[in-house]
């Protein structure tokens, strides 16, 4: 029984052969390279892998630790912000200070697990916000108490936290 398939560029229907299964080959309407699946009796149906408890435990606390981390670092840039529990407004540069954590933890991670990308795009994330964000990174780079996210030691997350600010500079 012949293999069935639209062609990605055309959308014309196309016949192949069970040959061509797994293969490429050309769209005989408009030329364009496109994959022949594999007749659905010949594919190889694999069971999935069981969870690993111990992976999934560590995700959660590394989940955990970084909420805290955030929660702990917005606390830190709100007191030393000057707010003399005037009331006005804090809702706002609570949710900023908030926020800014959250890219900071991102930023840690991402370049723990060497995932440059991610790390950038993070820069970016901050480099758009402007000064409240520089603002926020300079005052964790003056902090005296260490940053604490698992699997990071403190003088590796104060580097990294330097590399962002002169990154966003």
């Amino acid at each position: 029984m012949p293999i069935e398939l639209h062609c990605t560029q055309c959308n014309k229907l196309i016949r192949a052969p069970d040959s061509a299964g797994g293969r490429y080959g050309k769209c005989p309407h408009c030329q364009n390279k496109v994959y022949v699946p594999l007749p659905a009796d010949q594919i190889e149906e694999l069971s999935l892998a069981p969870i690993d408890e111990e992976d999934e435990r560590r995700d959660l606390e590394a989940r955990r630790a970084s909420a805290r981390m955030a929660s702990d670092l917005s606390h830190v840039t709100e007191s030393s912000s000057g707010s003399s529990g005037s009331g006005g407004g804090s809702g706002a540069s609570e949710s900023a200070a908030t926020d800014f954590s959250a890219e900071v933890v991102k930023y840690i991670l991402a370049m723990r697990d060497s995932k440059l990308d991610n790390a950038q795009a993070v820069v970016e994330r901050m480099k758009k916000a402007g000064k409240p964000a520089m603002s926020f990174v300079e005052k964790l780079v003056q902090r005296d108490k260490p940053v604490k996210i698992e699997d990071v030691p403190p003088p590796l997350a104060k580097g990294f936290i330097n590399k962002l600010l002169s990154d966003m500079g």
